[in-house]
């Protein structure tokens, strides 16, 4: 199975915060809403809120690939210390 690309991994993940928000929006709309609410209220539709999409929503996937660079990197370097004292 080939890895997905960031692209779609990014639209999934608003797909899922938007999904989130509606659910969200719908179960305070559910607990607020008196029983005996205004009919004209209760039938408005629901609508999809806007999600913004902050910095650490963008760069999440940055974050994580440079933390492993930067694991390849210390472990590269503490290979290097080790093999410098064995192959004296």
């Amino acid at each position: 199975m080939a890895k997905k690309t960031r692209k779609v991994l990014k639209q999934e993940s608003q797909q899922r915060a938007i999904q989130q928000a509606v659910a969200n929006v719908n179960a305070a709309d559910a607990v607020t809403a008196p029983a005996a609410a205004e009919p004209a209220v209760a039938a408005a539709p629901t609508r999809a809120l806007k999600v913004e999409i902050t910095d650490e929503l963008d760069f999440k996937f940055v974050r994580s690939d440079v933390r492993r660079s930067l694991t390849l990197a210390g472990i590269f370097a503490a290979a290097m210390i080790v093999l410098s004292f064995v192959l004296r």
